[in-house]
């Protein structure tokens, strides 16, 4: 902070840069989450296949993936043993795949409003999870 209490430029912008990077996400969530709604929904489009919606998904994020790393070079490439890779990309990329899976299940049972909530849940039941777990400590109090 600045004389006064006020924000400093920089700071006013990486707070501005912050939020407009919160709206977006949540748009394009929410966006999501129509679209597998209104693909899997009975009433409207019928899609009766979650797991290949979900390898879609997939698809397009590694293609996307690949581009913007190998052709774009928007970030370095890691460079990485087998062994490592076996152990830590891949168990993350199937429970990715099983969750993906599972959510897009849930559209055909769910209200999109419901799902949205249990989407906003999700950062609170991570947290819980790993408090339970011991990897995580409780709420420190701010001094």
């Amino acid at each position: 902070m600045g004389k006064g209490g006020a924000l400093s430029e920089g700071v006013l912008k990486k707070i501005i840069l912050s939020y407009t990077y919160v709206a977006i996400w949540i748009s394009l969530s929410f966006t999501v989450i129509v679209y597998n709604k209104y693909i899997l929904d009975r009433k409207m489009y019928d899609w009766p296949y979650p797991i290949s919606l979900t390898m879609i998904h997939m698809g397009f994020c590694s293609s996307l993936a690949y581009i913007l790393v190998s052709v774009l070079k928007v970030v370095e490439p890691v460079q990485m043993t087998r062994d490592i890779y076996l152990k830590s990309v891949v168990p993350i990329g199937l429970l990715y795949s099983l969750s993906l899976w599972l959510s897009n299940s849930a559209y055909i049972y769910l209200s999109v409003s419901f799902i949205q909530m249990l989407k906003a849940l999700m950062p609170v039941a991570v947290y819980s999870i790993g408090v339970l777990l011991k990897k995580k400590t409780g709420l420190k109090a701010i001094p």
